[in-house]
């Protein structure tokens, strides 16, 4: 029997979740201060250092880089979709919206979108329940998207 990946996976992705809130809190505190395009360049190059260290350590513990095999085309459109999204993201924040409107729109709206692509593109299948998230979702991103909320200064 096939048995699927390891309950701990949900922790880790709730920890990643924090992180990006995280994340996106920061890009907000600072859009006010910071070009689009440098706070995405800035971004971006603390990725790939973070990332480096990352791989020096996978490799010194794999011993070589015999898993580094990677899909090109992929690589390629992953590379347009992060800086897209980061650019975007600045964007939208530097716009003066509100964090508690902007983050939850992006970030739900990045669950939305990845769930249908995986099902378009990926072929993977969704279930009853899994479509009641999206539509639950999907009203949810509506809500907040015309909450206009209170105004804090400096934010």
């Amino acid at each position: 029997a096939e048995s699927g990946p390891p309950l701990y996976w949900i922790a880790i992705a709730l920890v990643c979740a924090s992180a990006y809130a995280f994340y996106n809190i920061f890009i907000k505190k600072g859009s006010a201060s910071i070009n689009p395009i440098l706070g995405g360049v800035v971004l971006q190059f603390v990725a790939a250092l973070f990332g480096s260290i990352l791989l020096g350590v996978v490799l010194i513990i794999d011993g070589g880089a015999a898993g580094l095999a990677y899909d090109h085309a992929g690589l390629f459109w992953s590379v347009i979709a992060v800086g897209t999204a980061e650019l975007l993201s600045f964007t939208v924040s530097g716009m003066g919206v509100q964090a508690t409107q902007s983050i939850p729109i992006i970030i739900g709206g990045s669950v939305l979108f990845g769930a249908v692509l995986g099902l378009l593109l990926l072929g993977e299948t969704m279930m009853v329940p899994g479509w009641v998230g999206i539509a639950l979702l999907t009203t949810g991103i509506g809500i907040v998207a015309t909450d206009p909320g209170e105004k804090v200064a400096g934010h």
